[in-house]
């Protein structure tokens, strides 16, 4: 099936001219810039990735194009309008635009694809400077004419490389806090407004919080810190006072036996009488 359109047009003639010049690294055709993002999604995936599909005209069935590309996880919804910017390369080319979005969007894009690849295989970082050398960056000097031609800014793409490679350094990644509410009693025996509690961030709540668990004397640190607040609570409602032996139930076990004890003198008293 090869020279029939695969995926579009722009696809379909870039695969084809690699086919056609890939042993030519020098020839002006290879150079290509659509040509060239071709020889990247090579560098990432490996030929077989690229060109069987091609070759049997297999776009989104099992093993095709599709399926291979996002394989380590690029998404398929970019990977969509991944394969509409080479429509809009060829597009932005014919009226000479300045800069040529899709020639941005195409690079970032495989910026994004080496990275998922990185991260699922977990690459050595090193990885990157082969990688960079199939980038449209000012550090390639064969590269600059075309950069500098299609681009206002000839840093911008080497800085989302940068940025890139500092996120896989890192490793970030971003976790909600969890917010704790506490008993609700609790909150307005101090003095707090349930709709303030409520609207508190995660930082401010936890202040809050640590208050309530101090005023009630309960550590903050226990497994079941929150069913001993409500103890406490219940004793501080009840009686008006907290007690201080530091633990909310053992605080509840002393008042207990303080009754009982206070019970028993009394009978005794009536007794002797």
């Amino acid at each position: 099936m090869i020279g029939q359109t695969f995926i579009n047009p722009a696809i379909s003639e870039a695969i084809l001219i690699y086919l056609k010049y890939k042993d030519q690294p020098t020839n002006p055709a290879h150079n290509d810039f659509l040509v060239h993002a071709i020889s990247t999604l090579v560098f990432i995936y490996g030929e077989l990735d690229i060109l069987n599909p091609y070759i049997t005209h297999n776009e989104q069935m099992m093993g095709g194009f599709d399926s291979n590309i996002t394989k380590y996880g690029f998404p398929m919804e970019h990977l969509t309008d991944f394969k509409n910017q080479f429509m809009r390369f060829r597009e932005e080319e014919k009226v000479q635009a300045r800069p040529n979005t899709a020639f941005i969007k195409i690079e970032k894009y495989l910026i994004d694809m080496f990275c998922y690849k990185q991260k699922s295989m977990n690459l050595a970082m090193e990885e990157f400077a082969n990688f960079k050398k199939y980038l449209y960056v000012i550090d390639n000097p064969l590269m600059v004419n075309d950069l500098n031609k299609y681009t206002i800014d000839p840093n911008e793409i080497g800085g989302y490389l940068k940025s890139k490679m500092f996120e896989a350094q890192h490793q970030f990644s971003v976790e909600p806090m969890h917010k704790e509410i506490l008993n609700s009693d609790a909150y307005t025996l101090l003095g707090y407004n349930l709709t303030q509690i409520n609207n508190l961030n995660s930082q401010d709540l936890k202040a809050v919080n640590d208050q309530i668990y101090s005023f009630f004397r309960v550590d903050s640190t226990l497994q079941n810190r929150k069913e001993l607040l409500d103890k406490a609570v219940n004793y501080y409602k009840r009686y008006g006072n907290k007690i201080t032996s530091g633990n909310g139930y053992v605080d509840f076990l002393l008042f207990a036996s303080v009754l009982a004890t206070a019970v028993f003198v009394v009978m005794l008293i009536a007794l002797n009488f």
